[in-house]
Order: C-alpha cells, then structure tokens, then sequence
C-alpha cells in the first residue's frame, strides 16, 4: 500500500505485476472517461477497476475533453474549452473556420501541456451540420524522442 498522500498509482495492486505495468515504463496516465469495469480484473475474478489509459491515449483523451468543451462548462474555468458546438449551426465561413482553427490552438497550449500542435483541419458538411475537425500534434517527450499523433473528432447535431 502506498504512503500517505502519494496517491494511487496502480503498484497497490496485486494483479498490477501481472499486467506489467512496471515494467513498461509509463509517462502518463489517467482514467478511461466510459468507467467499465477492467476487463483485466474481471478475468481473475476480482471485483472490477476501471481501465486507465496510458501516454498516447491519455493525451488523446485529454485533446478531445478540451475541444468538446464549451465555455461555463467547468465551474471555476468559465473560458475552457474551445466551443465547437455553438459553431454547427451558424455561418461557416472561412473567418469562422479560422477563428475555430485559432481558438482549438491557443485552448490545447493552455490547458494540455504534454502536447504540442501542429495542425488543425477543419472540414465542414454543412447538409447535416457536421464539422470534421482533425488535430495533428507531437507529444512533448519527457524521455526518449518525441511522436506525432492525429485526433479524429467529429462534431454532430445531437437532434
């Protein structure tokens, strides 16, 4: 069992040594936002932890959090978050295209540090108010060399 105030990391449990998380060396890591039980703990008939995810998937994760989020969606942070949904039903211009592109930027350098953007590709269907949003962007490394990673999000009318 971990100290005090260190928090938990995982090592605390007796199935994490057969899951080789030691040995693989993680950087990041946080939890799998859709909260199902391991399937890991579930198969040695434990009772269920959800499932975290590490490095790349993790920082994916955190990416598509901060572009679906709309402004006074977090208390305490009324501008996180980019606000690509109020966007699906209005004019989408090139000036529009370009405010979102600049905004989904300056919104991933402030709030998810581990991450560097590249690019961002906005392409629109405007027959079913849909934005197609691609982000490219590199990992920023703490050991070892860096990688670039593509999200796919896609953005729909919920009715």
């Amino acid at each position: 069992m971990g100290s005090y105030g260190s928090g938990y990391t995982g090592t605390e449990s007796p199935i994490s040594s057969f899951a080789g998380l030691e040995e693989r060396g993680y950087a990041y890591s946080d939890l799998d936002l859709v909260f199902l039980p391991s399937p890991l703990y579930t198969s040695e008939g434990l009772a269920g932890d959800v499932v975290r995810k590490f490095d790349e998937e993790a920082i994916k994760q955190s990416v598509k959090n901060i572009v679906m989020t709309n402004h006074y969606e977090r208390p305490f942070k009324p501008l996180m978050g980019c606000n690509v949904r109020n966007t699906l039903f209005e004019n989408f211009d090139g000036w529009a295209k370009y405010e979102l592109t600049k905004r989904i930027k300056e919104q991933l350098e402030k709030w998810e540090p581990r991450a560097t953007v590249e690019e961002v590709i906005i392409e629109e269907n405007p027959d079913y108010h849909e934005l197609n949003i691609e982000i490219d962007f590199r990992i920023n490394p703490i050991r070892g060399a860096s990688e670039n990673v593509t999200v796919k999000i896609q953005v729909e009318r919920v009715r």
